[in-house]
């Protein structure tokens, strides 16, 4: 009798370990439903009702909501990408925007994904906010101004060292900021 309890044991311990093994394997390994694009590859996952896409970037898994294929159509010019490669940014919006907390969203998840590579600062475009008041008057070659706002048309575009990001809606915001921080990461250019 302990002898068969001792082989149920094992067993269990067996498939217990080996469902680490296999849970390990399938999280380090690519699959057929990884996504490639470029020499990054893509394992799509769905958290919380929402779809995601992980990566591998410089030893650290980032998680994006868009697949950087989907993002080709949008246009990020030489002088933005150029603006990207500073080591400060101040990242500023309009506080009575609309869609101000979809802009703050975006502003401290660029400043908490990029916290390992930019230094970045927070502001807003009015004086009404514990932040400090920045626009693109405030924008040199070693500090970009990177200005988010609402408009009727989506476009990103650069002009005397200020990026303005203009987004129609939150989902327009989301796909802008993520194609400017592939463009960052490397990942896109």
């Amino acid at each position: 009798m302990d002898k068969k309890k001792a082989l149920i044991g094992l067993f269990f311990a067996f498939i217990m370990v080996s469902s680490v093994f296999g849970f390990v394997a399938y999280y380090t390994s690519p699959t057929a439903s990884d996504l490639v694009y470029g020499e990054f590859s893509f394992r799509p996952i769905t958290q919380n009702g929402v779809q995601q896409y992980i990566t591998e970037i410089n030893n650290q898994d980032y998680g994006f909501l868009f697949f950087p294929g989907d993002l080709d159509y949008v246009d990020v010019s030489d002088e933005t990408k150029a603006l990207l490669n500073a080591p400060i940014y101040t990242i500023t919006y309009d506080d009575a925007s609309s869609l101000a907390d979809f802009f703050g969203d975006v502003q401290y998840s660029l400043e908490f994904r990029l916290a390992d590579q930019k230094l970045i600062e927070r502001a807003v475009t009015s004086e009404n906010s514990s932040l400090p008041m920045r626009t693109c008057v405030n924008a040199t070659e070693y500090q970009p101004v990177i200005q988010l706002q609402e408009a009727n048309e989506s476009s990103i575009s650069a002009s005397n060292n200020c990026i303005l990001v203009s987004a129609v809606d939150a989902y327009d915001l989301y796909r802008q900021s993520e194609r400017l921080l592939y463009v960052i990461l490397g990942v896109m250019e």
